[in-house]
């Protein structure tokens, strides 16, 4: 196959539009870190947060938490055979109370999560604006290279044939 003027400058684009150009446009658009700083810090104290409290949680608190489900499940059983007004009256009280710290020591960590999600997402919103630009960018680059990959591919001449040099 003779290699033509045509062919080269075809590579060269090609090469130029499928890698070069997506490169440097990301490297130039994702390159400084400094934007996310807003989102890493918060979410970095909210994931210390999370492990604290997952650890407090199953150190000290499972032990207190399991004999409070105890409790629960014992004063459940006594109201449901009680018959003194005075002693249901006490006992649903406490027993409310009981499992309103139930609910909330169980829903910490989910809370804690989706917080942490939240910034995730709001974080991950900004960055995918800003990716979908350079995903179209990408594309538009590659498609460009890709029609000169083509040109060069049809650029077949035999060494002695009539074609351009």
């Amino acid at each position: 196959m003779k290699i033509t003027k045509k062919l080269i400058i075809f590579t060269v684009l090609q090469a130029l539009f499928c890698a070069v150009a997506p490169l440097v446009f990301i490297f130039i658009q994702y390159g400084d870190t400094g934007g996310g700083l807003a989102y890493k810090l918060p979410l970095a104290a909210l994931l210390l947060v999370i492990v604290v409290v997952i650890i407090a949680k199953n150190t000290l608190l499972k032990p207190r938490m399991t004999k409070l489900s105890a409790q629960i499940a014992q004063q459940e059983a006594d109201l449901s055979v009680e018959c003194d007004a005075e002693k249901v009256k006490n006992l649903e009280s406490d027993l409310k109370c009981k499992r309103t710290v139930e609910a909330v020591i169980n829903a910490i960590i989910p809370v804690l999560l989706l917080a942490a999600l939240l910034i995730a997402c709001k974080a991950m919103e900004n960055a995918i604006l800003q990716m979908s630009g350079a995903i179209g960018f990408t594309l538009a680059a590659y498609v460009v290279g890709t029609v000169f990959g083509v040109l060069a591919a049809r650029e077949v001449h035999g060494k002695h044939g009539g074609g351009e040099s």
